[in-house]
């Protein structure tokens, strides 16, 4: 047997020096290093991962092949001797050979039993252990010749959770009964603590970041070989603070590293019971920047109308990334104006005073893992000349009068400008250089809405005028909307007023008609009499006599509105006739004599709405859900009783009037067809009380703009089509937006003219020489079924006939070249409505069979031809040879064989013009 273990032996030598790189451990059962004669211990090979079931095992000891054990992974050994003593080590036919393991076997009174390993965080116990079978007592424990422990009966010892500093010299004294008398007995042993894992490393890859990289940070350790299934956890820190909680992860990734994830970094691993922890030393990990922050910048320090403008997003890539592609987008008042592209410049090539604002730009890698936003930078748009202005000379225009209107602008140089002028929307001037408009005789149907037009000669700066209205009629002249109708206001402008008070009541609007230079007015509908100018003054005020409401009058009469005088001490002031988007504000009036402090509280529908020390609450833009009962308290100095008193004003009803109507969306005609000339109206009502106001206009559809802000409430479609089907809204507005109304949505379906035209043929399938009629097919509206079309026709995109009211076209004889692809066209007369039908393509077929017949019979014509003239060839080629051969024996017969050779090349002429005719 000896030969065949050594025989295995070399056999598991040569398998495990090709490269295993497991090493197997051995392990004593139970787990004391020391053992007495006569007791038993089991040896166990253990291996990670655990090896197949039918694996062989070799067991060394002192180095040397213990056949005994051979095959098996556990070994007991009973009663153990001292020739049992010694190093052990085990091996598979796949590992390494294990670390040398001493197994010590004592034959003394006493021993001190100490594990065979002790590491961090275990439990570390020790035994003072007397021989077996006899009886011990009062056992006392020592560590570096201090007592640590001792027990008069139990032999075990605890010395608690191992740490590096529970190395050192362990001894322990005891009893051993020796027949009837106990004898004093010490043992030694020296524990060495082994590190469980090593102190953790950081490692960083890669090992100089970049912004944007994917970055790994490593926190590396060993375990011991003896406990290398040991369960760990790592957490990491950066500057202190934690940025990956406790897991099984050695791992730290950040997918893609930013300037802030530079830092100081720690990493700390335990064990899961936290019995082990240790800290790694600080690495310093420093992101290198991938680009720097990006800065505006712009062509021109100072940028004016009309030039063109390129603001560059500059920044500047890392020496060592340089390929790097990087992307650009631009943003003003925070609104992107151009998105993500590979151009670090937004190029405006018209600068308008709207592209003036706030510039940022933003720069980032195709995958976004790097951004960078500029700072702000404001860029301001020089104004080349102001709005311009529509002046008109004389400032009343009577028929007849010499009219001048003049275009009014300010260029900030020498720019040339052009100028062109309107009225009602019709050019009257088109652009010229002079800035006016000349009307040699006045007369009213130069009355209007006037706007002019300034533009630079390229047209790249563009500006129109405000509307302004010139009636010639009455000297009437005004700004787009003036009406006849007046409207009064109040100085101050305050309602209700105390008794004693003075206010002036002014009518506002149109003067009186000519050769009536009067006013009127009215108080409850009834005429006060000797008042005929613009302003109506009513001094010291009183309850009875001045309380109404009050109209003036000239060419028309004005709306009514009511002036209220109270006797109180203390009132509720409102601006009189409050408007949507006016500036709203309330004051708390008392009279002179009683007057102690500021006001104390406002109240709205009695409930608090302000407390503050002052007369006037400032509301801001009125809107009509203001609209309520207001009353104030403030304190008074009440002369009736002599001291000072809160005083709450009465209830005062603020009614804020709706400066327009909601709009409603119009439609005419009511049912569009294609083709139609389809007008759009945006229609509202303004009170009568601001019927100057001027309004301003848009229209959508499906939410997308289609007319901008303008003052007409119409959007024309000159020809309706099929895609201006839709969901329509309009939207009103003052010129400021102080009040702006969006009309319910309407839908407005155009109805088609025609369907697209499909192509027919006739005949089916068409062969050469039939009569071919090709059909442009469509049909009319039934509403619609008189208007007149045409229609056209193609081959091959190339035209075939003309447009025509023939909905055909015919090819009386068709032939092969008729064949292609084939279009047609419809429109109405005026090309308001066109539609193409799709290709169809019309193959011609020819008469086949006629065809190969005659090619048949063409090609047996001429190899017939060309045989014939091969044979008559060949045979005056043998006459000729016979005939040279005569004349060699028979001069004689020369004149013969002359005539011969002159027969034969005529005969050979006349076979070769035949053959060319066939």
């Amino acid at each position: 047997m000896a030969p065949l273990y050594f025989y295995f032996f070399l056999l598991s030598v040569v398998t495990a020096s090709a490269g295993s790189s497991i090493k197997p451990f051995v392990s004593f059962e139970p787990n004391w290093a020391t053992v007495f004669t006569k007791e038993s211990v089991t040896l166990t090979c253990n291996v990670d991962p655990p090896e197949p079931r039918d694996q062989i095992y070799y067991w060394y000891r002192d180095n040397q092949i213990i056949p005994l054990y051979l095959g098996r992974r556990r070994v007991k050994i009973d009663h153990v001797k001292q020739e049992h003593g010694g190093r052990y080590q085990c091996q598979t036919l796949t590992s390494d050979k294990s670390e040398p393991v001493r197994l010590q076997v004592a034959h003394s009174w006493l021993t001190l039993k100490v594990p065979m390993f002790v590491f961090e965080g275990d439990e570390l116990y020790v035994s003072c252990a007397g021989y077996p079978g006899y009886s011990a007592r009062d056992a006392v424990l020592y560590k570096d010749n201090e007592v640590i422990g001792s027990s008069p009966s139990d032999a075990d010892f605890l010395v608690g959770r191992a740490n590096m500093t529970t190395s050192g010299l362990y001894r322990c004294t005891r009893q051993v009964k020796d027949g009837l008398i106990y004898y004093s007995y010490a043992s030694e042993e020296q524990i060495a603590v082994k590190e469980l894992f090593s102190k953790p490393v950081m490692k960083v890859n890669p090992n100089h970041p970049t912004e944007g990289d994917h970055m790994t940070i490593t926190c590396d350790t060993k375990l011991s070989p003896h406990r290398e299934t040991t369960e760990l956890q790592f957490v990491f820190y950066r500057n202190g603070h934690k940025v990956q909680g406790f897991s099984l992860s050695n791992q730290y990734g950040v997918p893609s590293a930013q300037l802030e994830d530079s830092g100081n970094y720690t990493c700390e691993v335990r064990t899961n019971n936290n019995t082990v922890r240790k800290t790694s030393d600080e690495i310093s990990v420093q992101m290198a920047e991938l680009f720097t922050v990006p800065q505006i910048k712009v062509s021109s320090d100072q940028v004016t109308e009309g030039d063109h403008m390129t603001i560059t997003c500059d920044t500047k890539l890392s020496p060592h990334r340089e390929t790097t592609e990087l992307q650009f987008v631009f943003y003003r008042n925070g609104h992107n104006v151009q998105g993500f592209s590979l151009s670090n410049q937004y190029g405006v090539p018209s600068a308008q005073l709207e592209d003036s604002g706030n510039y940022t730009c933003e720069v980032q890698t195709p995958t976004g893992s790097v951004r960078k936003r500029s700072n702000v930078s404001h860029i301001h748009i020089q104004e080349l000349f102001r709005t311009p202005q529509i002046k008109v000379t004389p400032d009343q225009v009577t028929e007849g009068d010499h009219m001048t209107i003049t275009c009014d602008t300010n260029p900030i140089n020498t720019t040339e400008l052009q100028f062109a002028f309107y009225i009602n929307g019709t050019v009257v001037q088109e652009f010229s250089s002079s800035h006016e408009y000349r009307v040699p005789s006045a007369a009213p149907k130069d009355s209007g809405k006037y706007t002019c037009e300034v533009q630079t000669p390229t047209g790249s700066v563009k500006k129109r005028s405000s509307e302004f209205y010139i009636q010639l009629q009455a000297l009437l002249m005004g700004n787009m909307g003036a009406a006849a109708r007046p409207v009064i206001s109040f100085s101050p402008n305050w309602t209700p007023i105390l008794a004693g008070d003075n206010v002036t009541l002014t009518c506002n609007g149109a003067p009186p008609a000519q050769g009536n230079e009067k006013y009127s007015w009215y108080r409850d509908n009834n005429p006060i009499p000797g008042e005929e100018q613009q302003n109506y003054i009513i001094q010291r005020a009183q309850q009875r006599e001045h309380s109404g409401r009050y109209q003036c009058q000239t060419s028309e009469r004005s709306a009514a509105i009511n002036l209220t005088v109270s006797d109180d001490k203390v009132v509720l002031q409102a601006p009189p006739g409050v408007h949507e988007g006016e500036e709203l504000t309330l004051r708390c009036y008392t009279r002179p004599e009683y007057k102690k402090t500021n006001t104390l509280v406002f109240y709205k529908n009695n409930s608090i709405i302000q407390s503050l020390g002052s007369d006037y609450l400032v509301l801001g833009r009125a809107q009509t859900h203001m609209s309520g009962s207001y009353k104030c308290r403030t304190k008074i100095y009440d002369k009736s009783v002599g001291y000072t008193i809160n005083y709450t004003s009465a209830e005062e009803h603020l009614l804020v009037t709706e400066l327009f109507t909601v709009p409603l969306i119009k439609v005419r005609p009511v049912q569009v067809t294609e083709g139609d000339h389809m007008t759009i109206t945006c229609d509202t009502k303004l009170s009568p009380h601001r019927e100057t106001t001027e309004l301003q206009f848009v229209f959508y559809r499906n939410g997308h703009n289609v007319q901008g802000f303008s003052l007409s409430n119409q959007y024309g479609v000159p020809s309706a089509q099929l895609e201006d089907s839709g969901n329509y809204t309009c939207e009103v507005q003052t010129p400021t937006g102080s009040v702006r109304k969006r009309s319910n949505m309407t839908l407005i379906w155009i109805q088609e003219l025609f369907p697209n035209p499909l192509i027919k043929v006739s005949p089916d399938q068409v062969t050469e020489g039939d009569h071919m009629t090709i059909t442009c097919d469509t049909k009319l509206s039934p509403h619609r079924e008189t208007t007149e079309l045409q229609f056209v026709f193609y081959r091959n995109g190339h035209n075939v006939q003309g447009f025509s009211l023939s909905n055909q076209y015919g090819v009386p004889s068709a032939q092969l070249e008729d064949s292609g692809k084939y279009t047609c066209e419809v429109q109405t007369t005026t090309g308001s409505v066109r539609k193409r039908s799709r290709e169809a393509h019309i193959y011609i077929q020819g008469h086949s069979l006629l065809n190969i017949i005659r090619l048949i019979l063409s090609c047996i014509i001429f190899i017939w031809t060309v045989c014939l003239i091969f044979h008559h060839i060949k045979t005056v080629g043998s006459t000729e040879r016979a005939e040279m051969e005569g004349m060699e024996m028979e001069n004689t017969h020369g004149m013969a064989n002359t005539q011969l050779h002159g027969e034969i090349t005529a005969q050979r002429q006349h076979l070769a013009n035949e053959f060319l005719l066939k």
